[in-house]
């Protein structure tokens, strides 16, 4: 992605794009550029980054930055979008970034060649006037004046609830329907798992959800790095919860400390980054959840069949069960 967010900037060195005088600048999707053109102030940049990991990147490099805009925000002379692989989520963010920008104030989209930013750009130009385009990096960026029609109306995709009750979106992990890993992990819920139970790497709340109706937990805590997923799991769990307390951190598993200690953790982990899979993610959520458990508490998990989880699982734990292998996926409790 970097080379698609230093593209992004090209037009303000470069001088085809009038960065505005004294103007806020919404910059959506944010990463962190290489370096920021002359022509652009750093603390001109509002930025919005829900993935936790990158969300903390922009901090640490001092851009200001918010896991979400108010929906209601406006008056910003310039937006910029940073493209990623979700067609729905890009077309979203273009639609979002000219809502926020006055009419006339410019948007500039950019993204990776091999991440669909050319039907992007088509997508984009079919509905308004593009006022021009570049490449480098491996990235396209092209941009446009905001008009002062609604030129967008048609950008949101509609997800239909999964099971006529979950709400999702385009960007979501599995988005639409509940993932195979899941459904198989689901079958192994019970009320066995019971007491201070968390989620990690909740999504969008499926696993919770059956944690709610067929396990018997005393307070459920949801861990997901990704903030959009983190609030439609407490708006799908807010009907099944009843008395049962429930927490929504966003946290960044792989770096973050969980403070509280649990009975049971379940988790369907990531794993991957990008487009390529890193099994280290996984090692390191089985890490943290072997830290957050009690003596003796237990993790129900399920992963892929082919990575390489039994050593972490071996260090973390002191006994491991395969409880199944299904599918191209295994279910494992580990007692730590």
């Amino acid at each position: 992605m970097s080379g698609a967010v230093d593209t992004l900037f090209i037009p303000f060195a470069s001088g085809d794009i009038d960065a505005p005088a004294g103007g806020r600048i919404a910059f959506l999707n944010a990463a962190v550029p290489q370096e920021l053109p002359d022509t652009v102030a750093k603390p001109a940049l509002v930025c919005e980054q829900g993935f936790r990991p990158d969300f903390r990147a922009l901090e640490r490099a001092g851009f200001t930055v918010l896991p979400e805009l108010d929906p209601g925000a406006d008056g910003f002379a310039c937006a910029l979008v940073l493209a990623g692989k979700h067609k729905g989520e890009n077309r979203a963010l273009i639609a979002r970034a000219a809502r926020l920008v006055r009419p006339g104030g410019i948007v500039a989209v950019a993204g990776d060649k091999t991440l669909g930013i050319q039907p992007l750009r088509k997508w984009a130009g079919d509905r308004v006037a593009l006022q021009g385009s570049l490449a480098k990096h491996h990235a396209t960026v092209f941009w446009f004046a905001v008009p002062a029609d609604e030129a967008f109306a048609d950008a949101s995709e509609a997800v239909p609830p999964v099971e006529d009750r979950f709400e999702t979106a385009p960007g979501m992990f599995s988005a639409g329907k509940p993932d195979p890993g899941s459904v198989l992990l689901a079958r192994f819920i019970d009320a066995r798992v019971a007491g201070a139970v968390a989620d990690f790497g909740a999504g969008w709340g499926y696993l919770a959800a059956h944690v709610l109706e067929s396990g018997k937990p005393a307070s459920l805590a949801l861990f997901e790095a990704h903030y959009p997923s983190l609030k439609a799991a407490e708006r799908n769990l807010a009907t099944l919860a009843g008395g049962v307390p429930v927490e929504a951190h966003w946290q960044d598993l792989t770096a973050e400390p969980v403070a509280r200690r649990f009975d049971w953790i379940v988790m369907n982990p990531p794993f991957h980054a990008a487009r390529a899979a890193e099994p280290d993610i996984g090692k390191a959520f089985v890490a943290a959840a072997s830290k957050a458990l009690v003596p003796g508490g237990r993790l129900l998990m399920v992963a892929n069949r082919k990575l390489p989880y039994e050593q972490a699982l071996a260090q973390g734990f002191r006994r491991v069960e395969e409880k199944t292998v299904e599918a191209g996926f295994k279910v494992i409790e580990a007692m730590r």
